[in-house]
């Protein structure tokens, strides 16, 4: 099948160059794109540039992002960024979805220049409508999390929703976050654990974590503290560092898996190691009381110390075997 296709590609660069070097801009656009893959054609990105310049001078709409995306690859002039830019919005006037996408991620961020936010919103909520998933979900989470402007909870439950019915795995994290703790709608734990379920199931190592919290207290699930151990252990293969102390809990009290302070104490150290300060606190108290790791006063008065200096409030003095009950 490979060799099928390839000999197409081939077929089709060959078939496609008289038209595109005769002017027209839809076929400069298609050799651009063959030329930038590479394949059958061997990869040339100078060439594919200069294709996607004359489509984009053409005025054919697609080019204008193929081009702005051949000019943001290149760091070989400082100036590629502002041109690229420039070629994103040029589509995006067009409208097209995915330059108006990427020229709010320039505009955004103050990757070309200046940051100017009002416009980089104005085209992410464009690309939003025309039905861009990125978009959709980015402008959901900005909406969450108030990241421009106060967060507008009404708008990030529809975004998220729009994002999250088209499987983008981060949306639907955003959108269980929000059922769970009732934003811009009325909470429903069960909604949002099947929400989690769904974006633990794509890979999202947060939503594994938050799934096995509400197994482990049975909340909008029946408790379950083997599967609450599962998922934790899921978003600890993915390095997350909540779900590293989380399922130190589990060892420390025995729930789910063999009470074992010296695996909860690896797991502390772990999630200490990745900068998760309640990983530090944790230890501080098994090195005070002597638990899953010889007693060390000196030690664990440092941890607390440090930990203290961030979160006042923290309490990693009391005996786990109290604190955690």
């Amino acid at each position: 099948m490979a060799w099928r296709c390839s000999k197409r590609a081939r077929t089709a660069f060959e078939t496609w160059l008289p038209l595109a070097e005769a002017g027209h801009p839809e076929t400069q656009y298609n050799i651009g794109v063959l030329l930038s893959r590479g394949g059958a054609v061997p990869r040339d990105l100078t060439a594919a540039r200069r294709w996607q310049q004359q489509a984009s001078d053409a005025g054919y709409p697609p080019a204008h992002c193929a081009l702005g995306d051949l000019l943001w690859a290149d760091r070989s002039d400082p100036l590629n960024r502002q041109r690229a830019l420039s070629a994103y919005l040029k589509g995006a006037n067009q409208d097209q979805a995915s330059c108006m996408h990427n020229a709010a991620a320039v505009l955004l961020n103050g990757l070309a220049g200046a940051p100017d936010v009002l416009a980089g919103l104005h085209w992410l909520e464009r690309a939003a409508e025309a039905g861009n998933l990125a978009s959709q979900a980015q402008l959901g989470s900005l909406h969450l999390h108030g990241t421009y402007s106060p967060p507008e909870h009404e708008h990030a439950l529809r975004w998220l929703t729009l994002a999250a019915d088209r499987g983008h795995v981060d949306a639907t994290h955003d959108l269980a976050y929000m059922w769970e703790r009732g934003l811009g709608t009325v909470a429903d734990l069960g909604t949002a654990a099947t929400l989690y379920e769904r974006a633990a199931a794509g890979g999202q190592a947060l939503s594994a974590n938050n799934l096995g919290l509400l197994y482990r207290n049975g909340q909008g699930v029946p408790q379950d503290h083997p599967k609450a151990v599962t998922y934790f252990e899921q978003a600890v293969a993915q390095r997350n560092s909540e779900a590293m102390v989380n399922l130190g809990d589990m060892h420390y009290l025995g729930l789910g898996v063999a009470a074992n302070p010296a695996q909860a104490a690896v797991l502390y150290q772990q999630a200490a190691n990745a900068g998760l300060l309640w990983g530090d606190c944790r230890l501080a108290a098994l090195l005070r009381h002597g638990e899953g790791l010889p007693r060390d006063i000196p030690r664990a008065d440092q941890l607390k110390q440090r930990v203290q200096m961030r979160m006042p409030s923290a309490d990693c003095t009391t005996p786990l075997s109290t604190l955690l009950r």
